[in-house]
């Protein structure tokens, strides 16, 4: 993991020092569409403003933790995992028109088999880094389309930083009809460690359906992996509750020195949870989250990307926690 601190830790050096002449106050506007910046690590999309929030808040401080309780395999064994994620987001405003957002985002994973085929030992530790520097453009009151390149580093812990690199470009566009009524389409094309390109279409939607209540896809956790789609309603100006579906998605590169050298291990489920927000100050959000991993797909790959182990998953459960300040 070293190799991909240290790298991780240049690019974000350069990226803040380049665009911190260009520090200037904009309006808080929808979040964009929430796409995996990295499968499924955090992608730290522009965030919609907190209730009664300040407008000129530029920065996002977030983390969170979630566990994933025992997952019995279909070819016998189980597992569990623990994840914690970190990211910080900044805001420029380089014109009337023009809006950049630097993302960065650090998931780790720690996974614990017990009596699986996997081949991967009793204990496997992952980390994920991710850069997003996203251009928006406003074409007029209604229309906004955007644009990033995306930069992912995801391996186990020992594994060579130049072989975690993948890379990709997040696009989208949405129609805002009027401040509580925006539809969209959002599109991550992003190669895979191995071989193959992952493509997610995504549409994107914040929809008033009466007051207080929306179905939303991008109002979920700021750190969080998930892409995903909620129907939320707001209690008072400090609390909501949201029910959720969401699908992650996860590769990471595996040392070079284990029993699957330079292999891949892969990773995917969709969570079905609910969820509680709140806002003890406008700008501090905390959200506690339970619900239950289904469909999951465990896969060990070699390193042409060629499928080694493949083995579905029971249900099970979800319980998470997740924080975040705007400054």
């Amino acid at each position: 993991m070293h190799a991909i601190t240290v790298a991780a830790a240049a690019i974000l050096s350069l990226t803040l020092s380049a665009m911190a002449q260009n520090v200037d106050g904009g309006p808080e506007t929808a979040r964009e569409v929430k796409l995996p910046a990295t499968p499924p690590a955090n992608s730290p999309a522009t965030p919609p403003a907190a209730k009664s929030e300040p407008a000129d808040k530029k920065f996002t401080v977030s983390g969170g933790y979630l566990h994933q309780f025992n997952t019995s395999l279909n070819t016998g064994g189980n597992y569990a995992a623990d994840r914690a994620y970190a990211a910080f987001a900044s805001r420029y405003q380089l014109s009337e028109t023009l809006r950049l957002d630097v993302d960065l985002g650090y998931e780790f994973d720690h996974y614990q088999f017990h009596g699986t085929a996997q081949g991967l030992g009793s204990t496997l530790n992952t980390e994920t880094l991710s850069v997003v520097p996203r251009f928006t453009v406003s074409l007029d009151d209604h229309w906004t389309v955007s644009a990033a390149p995306v930069l992912q580093l995801s391996g186990e812990s020992q594994a060579n930083a130049g072989d975690t690199i993948t890379g990709g470009a997040i696009g989208s566009f949405r129609y805002a009809f009027d401040d509580t009524h925006v539809l969209g389409l959002g599109l991550l094309v992003k190669n895979m460690l191995g071989s193959g390109v992952l493509v997610v279409p995504a549409p994107l939607v914040d929809w008033e359906i009466k007051k207080g209540l929306r179905l939303s896809n991008i109002r979920s956790p700021e750190a969080n992996p998930f892409v995903s789609i909620e129907l939320e309603q707001e209690l008072s100006e400090q609390f909501d509750i949201a029910l959720g579906g969401a699908w992650q998605f996860r590769q990471s590169r595996l040392e070079d020195s284990g029993a699957n050298p330079n292999g891949v291990f892969q990773e995917s489920n969709t969570a079905i949870y609910g969820r509680f927000e709140w806002h003890p100050i406008p700008s501090l959000r905390m959200d506690l989250l339970v619900g239950t991993a289904i469909y999951s797909r465990v896969k060990t790959l070699d390193g042409g990307g060629n499928t080694l182990t493949s083995t579905g998953g029971d249900p099970s459960l979800v319980l998470g926690a997740f924080i975040s300040y705007k400054f």
